[in-house]
């Protein structure tokens, strides 16, 4: 007998993404990615920064919603 696929579980935590009352796709996610979508974050596409200079968006950063823009963290 050949070996059972393994069926792969599901995230626990769904969203779904609703765009003018409509369902336009769901999300499968863990609790601190779904944490983060919940609160209601600004989105931005940052590939053609990333795609100019890989360090000019990272995790940790701060972002200036008056200049529209990134900038680093002032160490102490």
């Amino acid at each position: 007998m050949a070996d059972e696929p393994k069926v792969q579980e599901l995230p626990p935590v769904k969203i779904a993404f609703v765009i003018d009352g409509e369902v336009v796709d769901i999300l499968h996610t863990d609790d601190r990615l779904a944490a983060i979508f919940l609160s209601e974050p600004k989105i931005i596409d940052v590939t053609d920064l990333i795609k100019e200079d890989p360090t000019s968006v990272l995790v940790g950063d701060l972002y200036s919603y008056k200049t529209d823009s990134f900038y680093k963290r002032e160490e102490n």
